[in-house]
């Protein structure tokens, strides 16, 4: 069987690992078809495409897009999408200035917390050099590596729970683009939109039901059944929505690398393994789009 993972991270938004060392990874734990979809930007999608032809391996266009959303947060993965869609590659140049935008108010955040940290050291940490490399991006992994790193905490999660997850003293939101745009512009670009981890969308399963519906009318055509950070019951949940509305059941390990080191490439739970079916299932609705 195929082995496939659809919802990958590199550098270029808040992996560890570069784009061609990313797929040499796949390739080494034996993924056949995989997806870079890293956050709001699909700059790392030529060295990718450039890797995988080397390494055999089938790769997938994609992105992840963040999107306006309370009380969790909702983020639209786009599949088979191009790159150079006019207003898609507008839209997330646009997004990528207001997450620079971001950094210094993150700083400023930490510092008001008495937490002495710069951003220049944040950029020398995660790139060995003084200035973000062109297509790269600075994300809170990046703010929690170096907090671990000067000791204030002992780990990303504690820096997440005590500072930069969402409602904390040094969170400060990015820029999102509306839900239904998010759908809108992957189906313009050529993919087909699935909803990512739902799980962090924080609802109840009635509230989500109502949710998934109204995405449907907007255009949504998958969703992510099977993911690291879904429980079994979620799944069976995610399933069972799947079929209601004739969605693509997706699945992705969510890897970041080093930046999430208890999720593996390739894994979507205990002995959850995705085949290729899905990606013959978003080719046949790509199909029917046209």
């Amino acid at each position: 069987m195929k082995r496939v993972d659809l919802h990958l991270h590199t550098t270029h938004s808040d992996g560890s690992y570069a784009p061609a060392e990313l797929i040499r990874y796949c390739k080494l734990k034996h993924l056949d078809c995989v997806a870079v979809t890293d956050h709001d930007t699909m700059s790392s999608f030529g060295e990718c495409q450039e890797e995988a032809h080397t390494q055999g391996i089938e790769l997938v266009p994609g992105v992840e897009i963040s999107a306006q959303f309370a009380p969790g947060t909702l983020h639209v993965l786009g599949y088979f999408v191009s790159s150079e869609h006019h207003e898609l590659k507008y839209v997330l140049e646009d997004v990528q200035r207001a997450r620079r935008e971001r950094n210094p108010k993150i700083v400023q955040k930490l510092n008001e917390a008495g937490i002495e940290i710069t951003l220049a050291e944040v950029i020398q940490e995660t790139y060995g050099q003084t200035e973000i490399p062109p297509g790269k991006q600075l994300g809170r992994p990046h703010f929690a590596n170096v907090l671990v790193t000067k000791g204030v905490v002992r780990d990303q999660e504690e820096a997440f729970c005590k500072y930069l997850a969402k409602g904390k003293s040094a969170y400060v939101d990015k820029r999102r683009v509306r839900k239904e745009e998010a759908i809108r512009l992957i189906h313009e670009a050529g993919g087909v939109a699935s909803l990512a981890h739902p799980v962090q969308m924080r609802l109840s399963a009635e509230d989500l039901e109502k949710e998934v519906d109204y995405l449907v009318n907007c255009g949504l055509q998958g969703i992510e059944v099977y993911s690291s950070c879904h429980r079994p019951e979620d799944i069976k949940l995610y399933l069972k929505l799947a079929k209601r509305f004739r969605l693509v059941a997706t699945g992705g390990s969510d890897f970041h690398g080093a930046n999430k080191p208890d999720v593996e490439i390739g894994c979507m739970g205990k002995g959850v393994h995705l085949g290729y079916e899905v990606i013959e299932a978003l080719k046949s609705r790509i199909l029917k789009n046209r």
